[in-house]
């Protein structure tokens, strides 16, 4: 597993809510020359209180900041939920389709279709040739295919007579 430093999971997590550092350090409550400092390395080890602020507005827990290994998509994101779809690698992701019930499918498939038209819209807010646009580009290209993978997943499923299964079989006996 690939040690991360902070300055890295920090950039990972902003990059995936896709704010700037500026946005990122209005957000916290921090200074921009802050952020970026923690990002390039230059604050290799900062403040607790700050590393608190900063998770907080990303809507992470401060110790997935501070750990040295690169976060899992299990251990991070409830399996199934768009931040677990946007974290982890293609194979991961296919096993997890393989391996979950209908109704869970069907809410992911609502909530993949949603950040799709939310990064839509987002692409048409910068201006042609930005680096923000390309970022924004690459991630609708994923989240497209993703679309398309979990498509044919549930598509395969229900001809071969899954369409009953749902969360409440997975529930455990008691």
């Amino acid at each position: 597993m690939e040690r991360l430093g902070i300055g890295e999971r920090v950039l990972h997590a902003r990059r995936l809510k896709m704010w700037t550092q500026g946005r990122l350090a209005d957000e916290a409550g921090v200074s921009p020359t802050t952020v970026s400092g923690i990002e390039n390395g230059r604050i290799s080890s900062p403040h607790f209180g700050t590393v608190r602020k900063l998770a907080r507005a990303l809507g992470v827990e401060p110790g997935g900041l501070l750990s040295e290994r690169e976060p899992s998509g299990q251990g991070r994101h409830a399996p199934l939920s768009l931040g677990w779809a946007r974290s982890i690698q293609e194979e991961e992701f296919e096993q997890g389709l393989e391996e979950a019930p209908l109704g869970r499918l069907e809410t992911l498939r609502k909530d993949l279709g949603e950040e799709q038209g939310r990064l839509q819209a987002l692409y048409g807010a910068f201006p042609e040739g930005s680096e923000q646009r390309r970022y924004i580009k690459r991630q609708i290209r994923i989240v497209a295919a993703q679309s398309g993978s979990l498509e044919t997943s549930m598509m395969f499923r229900e001809e071969d007579g899954y369409a009953g299964h749902t969360d409440a079989d997975e529930a455990p006996a008691g």
